[in-house]
């Protein structure tokens, strides 16, 4: 009985599975190979991850800054437009007529309506996310009016309907800039989180 416990011990401990040996490379070669694309691929997968954020942030400052010239662009042709509306009223209260009034604001006028091509630059580039052809051609029929008629062809700086179509088009500027809205919210949250990083 207790003579047969130390064998029955030996033959358990003999049936026991070996542990696994540690892989060994058969040359110095073969590691440093392995060891290379372990590392290579570390390496490659920082540098990816690196690009990728450097990416990222480019498009972000891209972004911010399409964003900044948006607003100040909109602002400005609504500031425009207003100034020409508050012209042709003061103008028409003081002169009681709509002759002279072409020559009282056309500088003004030729320069927002010229400045509005723009428009057709942001639909090219992208930021704008809207059809250039159906830009270009409202922008430039505009411009036609602007400087192939009404100021080539004298007499019909004198009529009546063009307080009616300065008014039209100052309307559908000021109606389509509400879309600043948003761009306005988004540079005005940007700041502010800006502003709280550094207080």
């Amino acid at each position: 009985g207790p003579r047969r416990r130390p064998r029955a011990a030996a033959l358990q401990w003999r049936a026991q599975p070996a542990p696994p040996a540690p892989v060994r490379c058969s040359s110095g070669s073969a590691c440093a190979v392995t060891m290379a694309s372990s590392e290579e691929d570390g390496t490659n997968g920082a540098s990816e991850a690196s690009d990728e954020k450097e990416a990222a942030g480019k498009r972000r400052r891209l972004g911010l800054l399409a964003t900044a010239w948006l607003t100040f662009y909109n602002i400005a042709m609504t500031a425009g437009w207003l100034v020409l509306a508050i012209a042709m009223v003061r103008f028409y209260m003081e002169k009681g007529t709509h002759r002279g009034l072409y020559k009282s604001i056309q500088k003004t006028l030729k320069f927002f309506q010229t400045f509005a091509l723009l428009e057709v630059v942001h639909c090219l580039i992208g930021i704008v996310p809207t059809s250039v052809l159906v830009t270009g051609v409202q922008v430039s029929s505009r411009i036609f009016m602007v400087w192939l008629i009404t100021h080539s062809i004298k007499p019909i700086q004198f009529v009546y309907h063009l307080i009616s179509r300065w008014s039209c088009w100052g309307t559908s500027h000021n109606i389509r800039r509400l879309a600043l809205r948003k761009e306005v919210r988004n540079v005005l949250s940007t700041a502010s989180q800006q502003v709280q990083c550094f207080f």
